[in-house]
């Protein structure tokens, strides 16, 4: 199975097959011809293949003639959010994500701080194909420079938008498993800003991730196993560049993904009301939520570059996805986990209750979520033939923009083609978990038989 991913929004690919230096280095020259040279901020998660990444991409960008400031191991959402800061002309982040060991990819982020859209996605992507790169001559190479002191003004404007004194009232001991990724170094100063006492899991960044990436109920099994010893308030599950974060709460519940931008939407549209971006596999807590509030939903397809798109034409209040992500347009354009926990703090402290409180005042679903691998060529092959039956197998109300979902009136179930990794996934969503494993396991019976 072929493993690179090659899109408008970033690289992606196994390290030392798919994914070598010569790839990277094309990419990352493809980026400095788009946007004609220029200032561009570079920044990578702690994984062993990263800095050498990181060499291959300084070195095309230097001889593009860019202006790069390494921000060495930095996460994406504060790469994002220093980009417009800086004056950049756009970035480069190194990280996989919730991808494991071996993978590793190049997400390309505007001068704005999202990632690309798509229609500048496209021209890097012919750029990569056509080999048309910008050429340096030796009177025009561009530069290098690191850049250290940063986290201390993302932290400064983050506490504008949240109250931080009222969450260092509530000397709250949280937990937070970063998986050995590009927060580590990070954790200790969001914890000395907002006074809380500080219990780090899996925080050595030695390029060895100790778990599965993807913040899932499972990849919180060791956290949640002592947070009564300690008398956690909360404990929080990153993936490796703090762009998506699960609930672990008091009481040790190992809570989905999907409740983390169901707290945040529920928090922010008290506050706030106004239009909410999500995308079409998203919990339908956040459909309820919303018309609790009174609220517009708006979904596109799932990508960040859709929501964040969206958002501006809406000009909504606030964005995010069901794999645990959100972004604050207020803040930055950036889906990030460290605005994430203090909104989630925030609004423990403002409502006084505890996290499993949170939860359990959002609206109860059963979301089941299968995977199947499959190579991307296949998987869009497959996908006209599994619509095509299941127009006829069910009868619920059917929808095509990214994949197919069906919606029933205590449910939905979705299938589509991953963007980040060769597989087809599946998801069903009901108020009963019997009906909601059993669509589950129909959709994949049936994607099995067209692979």
């Amino acid at each position: 199975m072929k493993t690179l991913r090659v899109s408008s929004f970033g690289l992606r690919g196994h390290v030392g097959t798919s994914l070598t230096v010569p790839a990277v280095q094309d990419y990352a020259a493809a980026f400095a011809a788009s946007i004609e040279g220029g200032r561009v901020l570079l920044g990578r998660d702690t994984r062993y293949s990263s800095p050498m990444i990181a060499s291959a991409v300084k070195s095309s960008l230097i001889g593009s003639g860019c202006e790069v400031l390494d921000f060495g191991v930095c996460p994406t959402p504060v790469l994002q959010f220093c980009t417009a800061r800086h004056a950049a002309e756009g970035a480069l982040s190194i990280s996989a994500g919730h991808m494991g060991m071996g993978w590793n990819a190049i997400t390309l982020i505007g001068g704005d701080g999202a990632f690309l859209d798509t229609n500048s996605g496209e021209a890097v992507l012919d750029l990569f194909h056509s080999g048309d790169f910008r050429k340096a001559t030796f009177k025009n190479q561009g530069c290098l420079s690191a850049c250290t002191d940063y986290f201390g003004a993302y932290l400064d404007r983050l506490c504008e938008v949240v109250e931080s004194e009222e969450i260092r009232k509530k000397e709250y001991t949280v937990l937070i498993d970063p998986v050995g990724g590009a927060g580590c170094a990070f954790l200790k100063p969001f914890a000395d800003r907002f006074g809380l006492k500080l219990v780090a899991v899996n925080a050595e960044p030695s390029g060895y991730l100790a778990r599965e990436p993807e913040p899932r109920p499972r990849s919180a099994q060791h956290l949640a196993s002592f947070i009564k010893h300690v008398d956690g308030d909360i404990g929080f599950v990153l993936n490796s560049d703090v762009a998506r974060v699960s609930i672990v709460t008091e009481e040790g519940e190992q809570a989905s993904e999907e409740y983390s931008f169901a707290v945040v939407t529920d928090h922010v549209l008290q506050r706030r009301p106004g239009v909410v971006v999500t995308n079409s596999c998203t919990s339908r807590m956040v459909d309820d939520v919303a018309s609790r509030h009174r609220a517009q939903l708006v979904k596109t397809r799932v990508g960040q570059s859709y929501i964040v798109a969206k958002l501006t034409d809406e000009d909504g209040v606030l964005g995010g996805e069901g794999s645990g992500s959100a972004v604050l347009p207020s803040f930055s354009l950036g889906f990030d986990c460290f605005l994430m926990m203090a909104m989630i703090l925030e609004s423990m402290a403002h409502s006084g209750r505890m996290a499993s409180e949170l939860l359990r005042a959002l609206p109860k679903y059963h979301i089941i979520k299968h995977r199947r691998p499959c190579d991307a060529h296949a998987a869009y092959h497959a996908m006209d033939s599994i619509a095509d039956r299941l127009s006829e197998w069910a009868d619920g109300v059917k929808e095509s923009s990214d994949g197919v979902r069906i919606d029933w009136e205590d449910g939905w179930v979705h299938v589509r083609p991953s963007q980040t990794e060769q597989l087809i996934r599946i998801i069903s969503e009901s108020t009963d978990r019997d009906r909601a494993e059993r669509r589950a396991e129909d959709i994949a019976k049936l994607v099995d038989q067209e692979l």
